[in-house]
């Protein structure tokens, strides 16, 4: 304000004033990102779970606030469920597929920052197991010193063997490059330098 003195008395002027209130350090943005911003799990039923996975959550404020996590799968866990981050948290998922059966399971992450919140989509997709296309096979060794190895016999109709596979003096073999949906038939034979025993008792198995 300012006063001007006029021959006919005194009178204020009122000029424009600016006033200025302190709200303190201004109110942070509660935005913030994850990344990535969604993930996908790939497993076999019956097998190991896969790797962990890591969420990154960022955000530009610079005052401690709170994280929490949450998911709706009981084959989902987010950790840690609760932290205090500054600008920048990791997280870490995992997968148990214990018990499930073959199929595409989804659930959702949520991860609250202050009173902001984001869901993160989760699918994890648990195939069958890979048909077993292999038989192993397990006999009582020959005491014969002379003996040089065995023979073992393969085919797919008893009695009849369409390949000998020379495995050498050892007592279990696996026979691989079975074809599903095929029953085979095994026998195991000796030999020496005289020649080949007669077959074994025959064993059989179905490849599913």
């Amino acid at each position: 304000m300012e006063h001007t003195h006029r021959p006919t008395g005194w009178f204020w002027l009122v000029l424009a004033v600016t006033v200025f209130i302190g709200l303190g350090q201004a109110a942070e943005g509660l935005a913030f990102t994850v990344s990535p911003t969604a993930l996908t799990f790939n497993a076999v039923q019956d097998g190991t779970n896969p790797p962990d996975q890591t969420l990154s959550v960022s955000r530009s404020g610079t005052n401690q606030t709170t994280i929490t996590t949450s998911d709706n799968a009981s084959w989902l866990t987010v950790s840690p469920s609760t932290t205090s981050m500054t600008t920048k948290a990791t997280l870490t998922v995992a997968v148990n597929t214990s018990g499930l059966t073959a199929g595409t399971y989804n659930a959702t992450i949520t991860i609250k920052v202050g009173k902001a919140t984001k869901t993160v989509p989760v699918t994890m997709t648990l195939s069958s197991p890979p048909s077993a296309t292999t038989a192993t096979l397990a006999w009582t060794a020959v005491t014969d010193p002379s003996l040089s190895g065995y023979n073992v016999k393969v085919g797919t109709a008893s009695g009849l063997y369409s390949r000998t596979i020379t495995v050498g003096n050892v007592t279990s073999y696996t026979v691989d490059s079975l074809t599903n949906g095929t029953t085979y038939y095994f026998s195991v034979t000796a030999y020496n330098s005289a020649g080949e025993s007669q077959p074994s008792n025959e064993v059989s198995k179905s490849i599913y």
